[in-house]
């Protein structure tokens, strides 16, 4: 949804802490646009069933100083749960 993929990431690929956040969704989708603070978001969108027809919930690449400020990311008050995991481009650490 950023208009680009993860390897177009003004930030670079090294330096700093990357987390793939997942916000696992209730039953109607949310966080259908882009959040407006775009400058950490390394890739953004929703989190599709194998065969592209249900939304399940959002995902999101981010550089963050910590899994707390990258779970921010996503409303919280908005999913039944958030996952947080520490990512690096090529899959997670």
């Amino acid at each position: 949804m950023l208009g680009r993929t993860m390897w177009d990431f003004p930030g670079g690929r090294t330096g700093g802490n990357r987390y793939l956040v997942l916000g696992l969704g209730p039953e109607q989708a949310v966080d259908l646009a882009v959040p407006p603070d775009r400058d950490d978001l390394i890739a953004f969108g929703p989190l599709l069933s194998d065969d592209a027809t249900v939304w399940l919930g959002t995902a999101a690449l981010v550089r963050s100083p910590d899994p707390e400020t990258a779970r921010a990311a996503l409303a919280a008050d908005r999913y039944a749960a958030i996952e947080v995991h520490a990512w690096e481009f090529g899959g997670r650490r």
